[in-house]
């Protein structure tokens, strides 16, 4: 190990363009050393800061997504999404519908934006009818609480204040998130007529209460029955395709 003064002056060497034997010769190192100094061989192990994470205080790589974002994610984590704890952490998987590719892209570029030092993948499933995205991190029950043992309809669903602040910021994503998770946008004919529209299926009362009350505080007018909720009037479905888009 040479003193930080002696790299310092070699590194001050290397950039007015001396060349590696003779800044070894001047200053009495190796040249595999002076080589290593210009050409580093070893970085640091990840590019992203560590932070202490706000929900159980261990350590994270600063997973703080936007509150769009995160609203987005919680709609799809509680529309079709599934968390396992594996021996060393916890993995996340979303189940969404092959047929739309762009909802799928979508939903990968989120997963790998907001947990970018964690590792992302995707597979097919159900003879390629359906496309798998999952993420790995430690904090997944930290972000989606609602985690627990048993299927997600039966137990109870509620959201933390925490949540329900992010969500009062960026209602439209979570109504996003559950609509292409769990939903579908399609059209209805009734005799003569056909017109767009909405609709919310879910097992769990909790998690239908929540889409519901997202969707009336923004003055939406959803029409509820027993394992679904569905939006059809033209001012509705209007802002939904504003907000929310289309299924592709």
């Amino acid at each position: 190990m040479h003193p930080a003064a002696i790299r310092d002056e070699a590194l001050g060497l290397i950039e007015q363009g001396v060349n590696d034997c003779e800044i070894a010769r001047r200053l009495g190192v190796p040249r595999t050393t002076v080589r290593d100094w210009r050409r580093p061989r070893y970085e640091a192990r990840s590019p992203f800061p560590t932070t202490a994470c706000p929900h159980c205080g261990r350590r994270t790589r600063g997973i703080v997504p936007s509150p769009a974002e995160y609203a987005e994610l919680l709609g799809l984590y509680l529309g079709d999404g599934h968390i396992t704890e594996t021996a060393r952490t916890e993995r996340l998987r979303l189940t969404l519908d092959a047929a739309h590719p762009r909802v799928v892209a979508e939903s990968e570029a989120l997963l790998r934006h907001v947990f970018a030092g964690n590792r992302v993948g995707r597979f097919t499933a159900h003879e390629g009818r359906m496309v798998v995205l999952y993420v790995y991190s430690s904090h997944l029950s930290c972000l989606f609480p609602q985690h627990g043992a048993g299927k997600k309809h039966e137990r109870h669903i509620s959201l933390e204040p925490w949540q329900q602040a992010l969500v009062s910021a960026a209602p439209w994503e979570l109504l996003r998130g559950c609509i292409r998770s769990d939903g579908c946008v399609f059209i209805n004919r009734t005799g003569p007529y056909d017109y767009l529209s909405y609709e919310f299926s879910n097992l769990s009362v909790g998690i239908l209460d929540l889409f519901v009350g997202t969707c009336e505080r923004l003055g939406l007018r959803p029409r509820r029955y027993a394992r679904r909720v569905r939006l059809n009037r033209r001012e509705d479905v209007a802002r939904l395709v504003e907000h929310v888009g289309l299924k592709g």
